[in-house]
C-alpha cells in the first residue's frame, strides 16, 4: 500500500518524493492545491531513479543536514576525601 502523487499533465502516478513525473518530465514542485491529487494504491511497485527521465536524473539532490552536535555531559564536582585518623 502506498501513497502516490498524481501528475497534472499526464495522470500518471508518481512517488511522493519526485519533482518530476517519472512519466512526461512535467514539474511536481509548488503544484497549486487544485493540482495536488494523492491516491492510495495497494499494488504498484516504487520507481526507480534508473526509469526517470534523464533531465529528472541529473538534478541534484539536497544534501542531508549535517548531525546535532553531541550532548554536553556536566561532570560533578569532586568531594575532599576525609583523613582516617
Amino acid at each position: 500500500m502506498g501513497l502516490w502523487i498524481k501528475c497534472p499533465g499526464c495522470q500518471g502516478k508518481n512517488p511522493l518524493y519526485a519533482s518530476v513525473c517519472h512519466q512526461c518530465g512535467q514539474s511536481l514542485i509548488n503544484l497549486s492545491l487544485e493540482q495536488r491529487v494523492y491516491v492510495i494504491d495497494t499494488g504498484a511497485a516504487a520507481v526507480e531513479p534508473a526509469t526517470m527521465p534523464a533531465r529528472a536524473a541529473a538534478m541534484p539532490e539536497a544534501p542531508a543536514p549535517p548531525p546535532p552536535p553531541p550532548a554536553r555531559v556536566e561532570k560533578k564536582p569532586k568531594r575532599p576525601r576525609k583523613k582516617k585518623g
